[in-house]
């Protein structure tokens, strides 16, 4: 009899032992653990839920939903999941979400459990904020390339930063910069990452549309409003409904269409022509200009309460020549692109070549850049882009020729770095900081001084890892 006795004492003791334990893991974790029963309400929480998600001790016995109002939206699906998928499954979510100017990526599990004691379910949910993370992430992993953009340089990854900002949000969006910088690529990479990816991305150039055809083109016609409408039209921004509307060239509208976008976007309706029925729809407008929309306003050329209107957010992309470190990717993803495309197989560019493209200055931008590589490819017979094989501009220029390493401008081309820059007192890692911190990190001035090509000198920095500081 006090065999069992101990038995049943012992048994207590680990069933006491063993909740203490739970307990502590319970209230001792970073991650927020919050137990509901079968109607949603809260029955436990621990301290991390008070810290992360505002739970406090008057949140007991109350639905979930009155009590995080702000999360509920995004975590009622996986608890509903939970449910159906039984015992010993979990469902998980990563949830982004902005609170004010704050950015909070958290990462929520919900799993059904059991309670014997009161025969009932309920599910626990557990949320976990990698908000910090996901920030680490951002500010250590320098991107390569997104959603059609390629680079890597300073002035690409804030491009990229902005796409991500406005991925959750309808504002409208304004994107300047010069000719072939890629503002059509980065206004698809906008519609892409936002919520309306599911509906129809619409572009439309604004200075390649006939004057007389540009209200019919973008507001749609019925039949018979003038003499060539011989059947409906439903016009370019009905088509993009749900989706997202590209204007580019928006400084070549003419001041009558202004007008009319100007109520589109501020009614979100409007009329076909031949109709007075009013045409409602839900579109994002994304434009885009080469030119300075403020000096065509002060010309009196554009519209200024349209030129606000449109620029709610402005996105500049920067021209070529400002992140010329990017050159190289750019030509490998052109490379690339052509060899399927024409199907070559060229395996890259001389050393002669890549200096040529770095010291241009790239007018066209990335459009020339790609133009240029096309006609290289085409008329190339080898496997290594030469100078002979660049379009003639490049070859045949004023003394000294592009292409001649052996020219003098101010430096010679392709030269090696005394000793290298690896080695020596005159050109180790210091004196490069030293010299880019002088010439304020302008790589074409630093390699005059040091007497090396730019190619040579961006070679050399990326294999040190050195970096412009912030």
């Amino acid at each position: 009899m006090i065999t069992i006795i101990d038995e049943h004492e012992k048994s207590r003791k680990e069933r006491e032992m063993l909740v203490s334990r739970m307990n502590a893991i319970f209230h001792g974790v970073d991650d927020a653990i919050v137990a509901i029963d079968g109607e949603w309400r809260i029955v436990q929480f621990n301290e991390s839920a008070t810290r992360l998600l505002g739970i406090t001790s008057s949140a007991m016995n109350r639905l979930l939903c009155e009590v995080v109002v702000w999360l509920f939206p995004y975590v009622e699906p996986l608890l509903r999941q939970a449910q159906i998928e039984g015992e010993g499954k979990r469902t998980v979510r990563m949830v982004n979400m902005t609170e004010g100017r704050a950015s909070r990526v958290l990462n929520c599990t919900a799993s059904l459990f059991t309670d014997p004691a009161q025969d009932s379910q309920g599910v626990i949910l557990v949320v976990r904020d990698e908000s910090r993370m996901a920030m680490l992430e951002r500010e250590t992993k320098t991107r390569q390339g997104w959603h059609g953009l390629i680079g890597s340089s300073r002035s690409m990854q804030e491009v990229y930063h902005l796409i991500e900002r406005l991925a959750e949000v309808d504002s409208t969006v304004l994107i300047t910069g010069e000719t072939g910088t890629g503002k059509e690529v980065v206004a698809l990479a906008l519609h892409e990452t936002s919520l309306r990816r599911s509906g129809a991305f619409v572009a439309v150039n604004c200075a390649a549309l006939p004057a007389g055809l540009i209200e019919s083109e973008l507001f749609g016609h019925v039949r018979g409003a003038f003499t060539s409408a011989t059947r409906n039209n439903p016009g370019r921004f009905k088509l993009a409904d749900g989706g997202t509307i590209f204007l580019d060239e928006i400084g070549d509208l003419p001041l009558e269409m202004q007008v009319r976008l100007l109520r589109v976007l501020q009614e979100r309706s409007f009329e076909a022509v031949g109709d007075n029925k009013p045409i409602h729809v839900d579109v994002r407008v994304i434009t885009a200009t080469h030119r300075d929309l403020r000096e065509r306003v002060r010309e009196g050329l554009f519209r200024e309460d349209l030129y606000y209107r449109l620029k709610v957010v402005e996105m500049r992309m920067p021209p070529l020549r400002e992140h010329k470190e990017d050159l190289p990717a750019l030509v490998s993803y052109f490379l690339a692109k052509f060899n399927v495309r024409l199907n070559r197989s060229i395996k890259g560019v001389s050393d002669e070549v890549l200096s040529v493209l770095m010291d241009y200055n790239w007018p066209g931008n990335v459009r020339e850049l790609e133009h240029v590589l096309e006609h290289a490819m085409v008329v190339a017979p080898q496997s290594i882009l030469a100078c002979s094989n660049l379009p003639p501009e490049f070859r045949a220029s004023p003394t000294p020729p592009l292409c001649d390493p052996t020219a003098s401008r101010g430096h010679p081309v392709g030269r090696p770095l005394k000793r290298g820059l690896d080695s020596g007192e005159e050109f180790n890692r210091e004196t490069i900081l030293r010299v880019l911190e002088e010439s304020g990190w302008r790589i074409q001035v630093a390699a005059a001084k040091l007497n090396v090509s730019r190619t040579t000198l961006w070679r050399r920095i990326k294999s040190m890892g050195l970096k412009q500081p912030e």
